[in-house]
């Protein structure tokens, strides 16, 4: 909950002492602030990864001032960023969220796996997922791969857009989709598939050309 001193401030006053570019998400002083010159950048990295800007004594979010510049009015939420990436301030990597979607847009993973949402238990490799504070049992899987692959498509189904998937994180092959869907697609095929006839493909490309028939060698060789 943001206090009220926080709140007190408001888009013009943003404006007024800090100009920002949507397109890098950085700020930059308007007017000489303390020890630092108008036109220079804004803001220093935070503990926790986020960028902080000191406005009349109280420190800010540069992700929540952003969207109080932009948008003119304070986060009615949380605000994520969608690559989850705190430091990326730029407009378009923000949304606003629930704190239990917030949370589920991190990346956190088994060490004892390496993949998210997957762990070694009965001498097999298990799924399960959070949500809504509940731990969900999806299955047990031959491979750590295919646990993997079951969380993802349940973190799709749940989290929606604030899913977070071993796919994401470059763990599992992307997978061949007909449209932006979060729904679960087919994983690609990484195996060489064999060449059909009628694949649209020029012979001389796909496939030596054709030999003349039998019947119409032996008339050559009579004539």
């Amino acid at each position: 909950m943001l206090s009220e001193r926080k709140l007190r401030l408001t888009a013009e006053q943003v404006r007024k002492l800090l100009h920002y570019a949507p397109e890098t998400g950085l700020f930059y002083w308007r007017v000489s602030r303390g020890g630092a010159a108008a036109g220079t950048q804004a803001g220093s990295p935070h503990a926790h990864g986020y960028v902080v800007i000191r406005l009349d004594g109280v420190n800010h979010y540069a992700h929540r001032l952003a969207w109080l510049y932009v948008h003119g009015e304070h986060p009615t939420e949380e605000v994520d960023h969608r690559n989850g990436n705190r430091a990326d301030n730029r407009i378009a990597n923000l949304r606003q969220s629930s704190r239990a979607q917030n949370a589920q847009n991190t990346w956190r993973r088994y060490r004892t796996t390496g993949f998210k949402g997957v762990d070694w238990h009965r001498r097999k490799w298990r799924a399960r997922i959070v949500v809504s504070g509940t731990r969900i049992h999806i299955g047990y899987y031959p491979t750590a791969e295919k646990a993997a692959a079951a969380y993802d498509e349940a973190a799709r189904l749940h989290y929606g857009e604030f899913a977070r998937t071993n796919e994401m994180a470059g763990l599992l092959p992307p997978r061949r989709c007909e449209s932006e869907s979060v729904t679960p697609c087919a994983p690609v095929r990484t195996e060489p598939q064999r060449r059909t006839i009628g694949t649209g493909v020029p012979p001389e490309a796909d496939s030596p050309p054709p030999r003349p028939p039998a019947a119409a060698h032996a008339g050559a060789a009579g004539g």
